[in-house]
Order: C-alpha cells, then structure tokens, then sequence
C-alpha cells in the first residue's frame, strides 16, 4: 500500500473509492481506461441514481473526444464524448472508445449508447467492467459485437469496479452505498463526553469535506447534532460541481434535537430530513422520516431503503460514534474513513466491529496525522 501525501486531489479520490490508476504511468489501453476514470470523477454526487460512466474516444492513439454522466435523464458519458468529438471537429469513425461501464442498450429517459457508437462509426469499445443491471448485463457487449465492432472488457476491471460499486449495491440490494467517518485521537478516543473536539485542523476539516461532496446524503446522531450544532452542509470548494441536492439526516427519534439547531435552518438545495419513531411536534421547513423502531432507535435499513427512494446512491454516516457503531454492528456500512491525529483526544476510547475481512486500502498523510479508508 502506497502512503499519499493528503491534498484536494488525494483527497477526492480517497472519497470516491480510490486511490485511482495514474494515466500518466501507464500505456495503451489501460492508458485510455484510466483516463475513462479520471472523466467519469466529474460526476460523483451528480449522476445518482445513474453511474457517473466516463468515456473517452481515440483515434491513432490521439482523445478526440471525452466525456461523462452527470444528471439522471441527461445524456450518458458515451453521446458526451461524441458530442465533445464534434465540437472539435474530429472524425469519430473507425475511433475507439474507452468506457468505464458497459454502454446500455436499453431505451429509458434516453437511447441506447450501443446504438449511438454504431451510428458513429466507432470500430471498437473497450469496457471496464459490466453492468448488473438487468435490462443490460452483457446486452451491450453483445449488439456491439454482433454489429460487427470488436469489444474488449476488463481493461482496469477492478479499479472499474470499485469506481462503480455504489451503483452495484444499488441495483443488488435497493441499497445506498454507506461510507463512515470518525476522527480520532492517537489515544483511539472521540474527546470528552458532552464537550466537542477539534481532532483536526480547519484545512484537514476542509478536505474531509471530499466526502460530503461524493455522498448524496450526511447522516448524525442526535448526540452529534446537540453537542456540535453543525450545518452539515456540503460547502467543498473543489473539484467538482456542487450538488444538485444534497439531504441533510439527523437521527432524532424523539424530536428532541431543538429548533434553533443550525442544521435545522434552510439552505438551497440541501434539504434537511429528521428520522423520527413516534410522532414529535413538526419543526417548519423539516421534513420528517417516520420509521420503525429499534432497540437502539429508529431502523437504519429503513432509512437507507427511503434515501435510495429519493435518488441517493452514497451515503455518508459523520457521527458519532454510537451511530457509526450500530451500522457496523448491523452489517450496513461498506466503508470507514478514519481520520487519526499524533495526538490523545481524551475520552474513553473507541472499539468498533469492524468486520474482519476489512484492512486498510488506503492511506494519505497530513503533518499532524493520517487519513485511514478500511474497506
């Protein structure tokens, strides 16, 4: 495992699933793949429920053309490339494209990709991964094939499909992708009990904001919400377009987070939700989950089947570390991102069940400590 120094770009790719194949490093058609993967960044947090699919397109080892999905409904990656190709007044026929999932093949609120590259002319398709979805699944590969284009998959398969596990586990199971998040102390501990800890310096806090922007929702505890009285708003400055919406989750079975609460107040575009298990006097502008409950609270399943409803394909889970316990404890999670500071935070320290197949796939580096991914 390669150690990164942490930094806006590290930053995003340790949000989206990486580390991510360098282009830079690499030669022919994994070359291209990787920069399919590069292209296809640009729309995390934006596609949902869609995959951010990147394409590019190559004629005499020269990208033509280059594109992404990036609004469910809009066009995919594959006619963005093309169109991209036209605006520089390129010749796409007898062009490669480089795709890092499967192109569909199916009608829905646009055409078929399969169909567009044919009418284009493209002599060959080069696939990361395949796409589960049912009304494709090996689909697309076989139009092109029996069209006469030669295809090839698994070219960089695996980063592929660690790009597009989210969207996996969204048409396996009904299910958002769950990243957690906690910082801690050198000493394995959140801080003092009722009192907040600044773990992290301001610029650290800034980055960590790459997961805000890759994720469709931020979920907290009540605990969290009282103690810290954040905004939970998605406010990174880089490096892609901001949300389109962006749901804002407070665990508060009882309703007693108060209305005064900062995240409680209005802001465009990110709408705040309450998940609730009775029936707590209605705070103006938040909408309220109602959900089943638990032993310890309200169901995370529930609530993870209801963002999936409202489009949400990632989600990401801030604290504290209760709630980040029990999604650990009920299987929910796919990821943690651990935050680790040189020095003790205080408080009792911290032991969470992580499974046991989980190690560390990633880690990036900051003068004062260390950025964890255990998947």
């Amino acid at each position: 495992m390669r150690e990164l120094d942490l930094t806006p770009e590290v930053a995003w790719a340790l949000a989206t699933g990486g580390p991510w194949p360098d282009p830079e490093v690499l030669a022919g058609d994994a070359r291209f793949m990787a920069l399919a993967l590069r292209e296809a960044l640009k729309g995390v947090g934006l596609s949902s429920p869609n995959p951010p699919v990147g394409c590019v397109l190559v004629k005499e080892d020269r990208v033509i053309g280059a594109g992404v999905h990036t609004r469910a409904g809009d066009p995919h990656g594959e006619i963005m490339a093309l169109r991209d190709a036209e605006s520089r007044d390129e010749d796409v026929r007898g062009a490669t494209a480089y795709v890092t999932l499967e192109p569909c093949c199916h009608q829905g609120r646009t055409g078929p990709c399969t169909l567009a590259l044919l009418q284009a002319g493209v002599s060959r398709v080069v696939v990361g991964v395949r796409d589960p979805n049912p009304r494709v699944d090996g689909g697309g590969l076989a139009i092109l094939r029996a069209q006469g284009v030669a295809v090839d998959e698994g070219v960089l398969g695996e980063a592929c499909a660690r790009f597009h596990a989210p969207f996996f586990k969204l048409i396996h199971l009904g299910l958002p992708w769950v990243s957690l998040k906690l910082a801690v102390g050198s000493d394995g501990a959140l801080g003092p009990a009722g009192r907040t800890t600044s773990i992290t310096p301001p610029e650290v806090q800034r980055l960590g904001h790459a997961l805000r922007r890759a994720s469709e929702a931020i979920v907290v505890g009540r605990h969290t919400a009282e103690v810290d009285d954040p905004q939970l708003t998605d406010r990174w400055a880089a490096p892609t377009a901001p949300h389109r919406t962006f749901h804002r989750v407070v665990m508060d079975n009882a309703g007693l987070v108060p209305a005064q609460a900062r995240v409680w107040q209005p802001v465009a575009g990110q709408p705040a939700l309450r998940a609730v298990t009775g029936d707590p006097e209605p705070l103006r502008g938040v909408e309220d989950l109602r959900l089943p409950p638990e032993p310890q609270g309200c169901s995370l399943r529930h609530l993870l089947h209801e963002l999936a409803a409202r489009g949400v394909s990632r989600v990401l889970v801030e604290g504290g570390g209760t709630l980040v316990r029990a999604f650990l404890e009920q299987g929910l999670g796919n990821e943690f991102h651990r935050f680790v500071s040189v020095a003790p935070a205080g408080g009792t320290p911290l032991d969470l069940p992580l499974p046991p197949t989980w190690q560390i796939q990633a880690l990036a580096r900051w003068p004062g400590g260390r950025w964890e991914v255990w998947r």
